[in-house]
This record gives C-alpha cells, structure tokens and sequence, in this order.
C-alpha cells in the first residue's frame, strides 16, 4: 500500500574576484566560486559568515556539500543561473536546508540555481518564516514542516519518489510552477493552509493534488496533466476549487 507524506520522515555593483564586496547600503555582497576566484570555494562558509542583509553570489558551478541554512535573517543566495549552479549534498539527507531544530531562519530569499535530492530529500523547510524560493530547479522532495509566510514560484520541481511539494503544519504558497514526474504532485496536510495556484502539474503516478483532513487549501487555475488521479479533498479538509483543469493529454 501506498501512503501520502503526511509528517516529517526526515529528523548593479562592480564584483571584484576574491574579495567580500560593498554592495548596497544593507548588505554586502559574498561571492562564491569554485575556481578560487571568489572569497569562497564552498556555499556553507559564505553562510556561515554572512551577516542580516548579506546576499550570497553563487557562481557557475557543481556544489557536492550540505547546505544549511538556520539562525539567519535577511539572506539572498543568488545562483548565476538555473541552468549553471547545481547543489548536490554530501552527507546528509536532503541537499539544502531552510532551519534546523530547534533553530530557524526568516526572510530568506533563494533564486536561480539547482537543487538534487540526497538521501530522498532535496529540500527541506523547518521552522522558518518568509521565505521564498524562485526560479529554481528541484530534482526530488521540497517538503515544508512548520513553517510560516513560504512562497514557491516560477520554479521546476519533480521526479521525486515520493512527493514533489509537501506542506506540513505550514502557511504558504505554490504558484506559476510546474511540478512533474513524482508518485504525488502537491500535498497539504497537518494544521495547513496553501495557496495552489497557477501551476502546472504533470505525470503524477497518484493524484495531482491533495488536500488531507484538518488542512485548508485554495486550489485555483492549476492544469493537472496526465495523473493518475485529480484534486483529492479528503473528509475534514477545507478546500476552495476554482478553475483548475484536468486533462488527460500532454501540452
């Protein structure tokens, strides 16, 4: 028997190389490069030592650490694109992390770069608040515990074994995204309430999405291709459907 993911089952300015630069008047700007060019080699260190108001500048590159981000406030990590920053883990379960029990972190803002699964988990979201990840790639599980104020947009998310977005006990919202290729499209469940919008959501083994007893979702606009079920709401759920369309034939 199958069963849904329903609770945590994992614990501009001029840059000049190999300096910390002077960015804009809150913060500084920390680059890092694989090549040595940069004032780092490694994604962590520049976390560590960043300060509120700090962006992170993350250059072309494959990235086989663990990241982690917690005890932190007011942070960008910035990849140079999509398609040229690749974060891949190490060690522990889940590649990049968002808070750490019992440590959070708030106002923090993730763009342009990619994410590979670790250990069935690529990214992880705790205990954090305002935190937005865009333009990203996700290659496995974004699962979301706790956490308040998540906006997730424009970004590509699947090919997970389990679930491709999952929200646990969270406030947050799923827009402008297409997520494909997972046992489960989106998940809600706990004491959430999502907002599901705008998305494309493709070539789930199960349902597209589902909204699980005790949980609020607003589901609107989304186009669900090619599932093997559609919305599922269960008893005890609340959920607000408007204008999602199911279909059963690629875009």
């Amino acid at each position: 028997m199958r069963w849904l993911l329903t609770a945590a089952v994992f614990p501009a300015g001029l840059l000049l190389a190999g300096a910390i630069l002077a960015a804009e008047p809150h913060g500084r700007t920390l680059v890092v490069n694989p090549d040595g060019t940069g004032a780092y080699t490694e994604i962590q260190p520049a976390i560590d030592d960043a300060k509120p108001g700090d962006t992170i500048l993350i250059k072309a590159g494959s990235y086989r650490e663990d990241v982690v981000v917690h005890s932190k406030d007011s942070l960008k990590l910035i990849g140079e694109s999509r398609d040229t920053v690749s974060i891949l883990g190490l060690k522990r379960v889940g590649a990049f992390r968002v808070g750490k029990w019992p440590y959070g972190a708030n106002r923090i803002e993730i763009r342009d770069l990619t994410i590979s699964e670790n250990g069935g988990l690529a990214v992880g979201i705790f205990n954090g608040a305002h935190i937005l990840l865009s333009n990203i790639r996700v290659q496995g599980l974004v699962y979301v515990q706790q956490a308040k104020d998540v906006r997730i947009e424009q970004s590509q998310l699947g090919r997970s074994e389990t679930t491709g977005v999952s929200f646990v006990d969270s406030q947050g919202e799923l827009t402008g995204s297409d997520v494909r290729d997972n046992d489960y499209g989106v998940t809600v469940a706990g004491r959430s309430n999502v907002r599901i919008a705008d998305n494309v959501i493709a070539n789930s083994q199960y349902e597209g999405i589902v909204i699980q007893k005790g949980s609020m979702g607003e589901v609107m606009r989304n186009r669900l291709i090619n599932n093997g079920g559609g919305i599922a709401v269960q008893d005890g759920a609340h959920a607000e459907l408007t204008e999602n369309k199911i279909v059963s034939s690629s875009p």
